[in-house]
């Protein structure tokens, strides 16, 4: 491969000073439009591709902002990223996006990344192995704003976007019991996320509030989805009993889904089913799945609204903000008569 054509052999092949050249290029109201055609015919012809890094080093900033996932699936994500993605275009911002493998070392390196591409902001969905935020000093040293979102840790350092977490696992505890559903299980996700600990201990407030009994056994801890088949089989074997089973994310709702239709439950009249959802996998779902609506579309363009405020005022300022969940009742959850031997 040859050397990379640059302004200085546009310059020299016409004649013009490379200053010249790359006011053309940027069509500049001074350069005449003969010249700016001219200009652009030899750049095509010689093959130039305009050195954007060099670009972003003069002009300080790149309209680059990045997005850094642990994972690409077809539950939440996507409608995460056409949120934020949304948002950044209508700034006249670039989103790019990268994928961490849900590997901490992999998240520092790409965090790294970003300050060699010089990314004028950085979104983050943390890893399940991420415990601290050690890492993201690189980036406050050099000025690239970043704000967390999803899955979080505590930080008094970076602002966070999320749902209430707790509060929504209590929601969904006190719409089952007020249902008639005193012996639900609960499936929840790989407990290093934060999200999974604090949907679970909202769910054990939830039986609390309402004085009804909730055991350990009950918990249906997945680390990986391959794994729920099994685990869902000895719940439901330690409890014959249950009328209800509350899924964290749509992705444990699809294959809960899958796995009791594939006993032969029938949902509701054998088995209610309640989940946490952006609202799209309950209406593929027969019966349609009755859910806490988590919108990825909202939070990504309330996160990307943020970071871009965030990089136009040169503001530091760390916020906590909550998403608002709605109700969204459909077909999957029947109401029963609450058997007192249950309750406390």
């Amino acid at each position: 491969m040859g050397n990379r054509v640059t302004l200085k052999d546009i310059a020299g092949k016409l004649g013009l000073s490379t200053a010249t050249v790359s006011r053309a290029l940027a069509d500049h109201p001074d350069i005449s439009g003969a010249t700016k055609q001219q200009v652009r015919d030899v750049a095509q012809a010689m093959s130039y591709i305009p050195n954007y890094r060099a670009r972003y080093m003069r002009a300080k900033h790149s309209r680059l902002i990045a997005l850094i996932v642990p994972e690409m699936n077809t539950f939440f994500v996507p409608s995460m990223i056409s949120g934020i993605n949304h948002v950044v275009q209508q700034n006249d911002y670039s989103l790019i996006v990268f994928q961490s493998d849900n590997s901490i070392v992999q998240e520092r390196r790409l965090v790294e990344y970003c300050t060699h591409l010089s990314a004028d902001g950085v979104l983050l969905v943390l890893s399940s192995e991420t415990t601290n935020l050690q890492h993201l000093e690189i980036l406050r040293d050099c000025g690239i704003p970043v704000v967390l979102l999803d899955r979080t840790i505590e930080t008094e350092k970076h602002t966070t976007i999320t749902i209430d977490d707790q509060e929504v696992g209590r929601q969904a505890a006190a719409y089952l019991i007020d249902h008639g559903h005193t012996r639900a299980l609960g499936v929840f996700g790989d407990r290093r996320q934060r999200i999974s600990e604090l949907r679970l201990n909202g769910f054990c407030r939830g039986h609390a509030d309402r004085g009804t009994v909730f055991t350990d056994t009950q918990v249906l801890r997945v680390t990986l989805v391959s794994e729920l088949e099994d685990v869902l089989d000895r719940g439901l074997a330690l409890h014959p009993d249950t009328t209800a089973i509350f899924t964290m994310t749509d992705e444990l709702l699809v294959h809960t889904h899958h796995l009791l239709c594939k006993r032969g439950v029938r949902i509701p009249d054998d088995i209610s089913l309640f989940a946490i959802s952006d609202g799209q996998a309950p209406f593929f779902l027969n019966p349609n799945i009755t859910h806490l609506r988590h919108s990825g579309v909202e939070v990504g363009e309330r996160t990307a609204h943020i970071l871009i405020g965030m990089i136009e005022h040169n503001s530091d300022v760390v916020m906590d903000v909550r998403i608002r969940t709605t109700l969204v009742e459909l077909g999957s959850v029947a109401t029963r008569a609450r058997p007192l031997a249950l309750t406390r």
